[in-house]
């Protein structure tokens, strides 16, 4: 593992760094998605950053942004609690120990910080459900996703 990578707070100059990142690797295997450009990755990702609770998270090396989390915190009876909305790490870096490496600067930032739990959604049966299991993830068997497709 090289020893020049660095997890830190996300600045909102990362936005557009961030955003090429996403579209690279979410265009791809195993995803698929169909991003059609930075400018729609960036809009999508700006609507994070603008909520008043946004933390943002990126991991880079040499000042080159190989993974970032985008995510808020939200009030819950138990306390502050962070949500992750997007999570991801350079496609040709991926089980390098890179996400490790910020998942474990997130958890750290978020301890300092009194916030007590993480929480996401993923997709079943891709390789992040096993990065998160692996990270201490629990599977909710009484939660739901729904949606309604008009």
């Amino acid at each position: 593992m090289n020893l020049n990578l660095r997890a830190r707070i996300m600045k909102t100059s990362d936005l557009k760094k961030c955003s090429e990142l996403m579209l690279k690797v979410f265009n791809g295997e195993p995803w698929f998605d169909k991003w059609e450009s930075v400018n729609q990755v960036q809009k999508y990702l700006k609507e994070f950053v603008d909520n008043p609770v946004f933390i943002g998270f990126v991991i880079e090396e040499n000042n080159k942004i190989l993974g970032a989390c985008f995510g808020h915190t939200r009030s819950w009876y138990e306390g502050e609690e962070y949500y992750i909305d997007e999570y991801f790490i350079d496609s040709d870096l991926q089980c390098s120990g890179i996400g490790s490496r910020l998942m474990n600067y997130i958890k750290e930032y978020l301890i300092s910080k009194n916030i007590y739990c993480i929480a996401l959604l993923t997709e079943k049966d891709f390789p992040a459900e096993q990065f998160y299991k692996k990270h201490g993830f629990k599977v909710r068997n009484n939660t739901i996703f729904m949606y309604n497709n008009f």
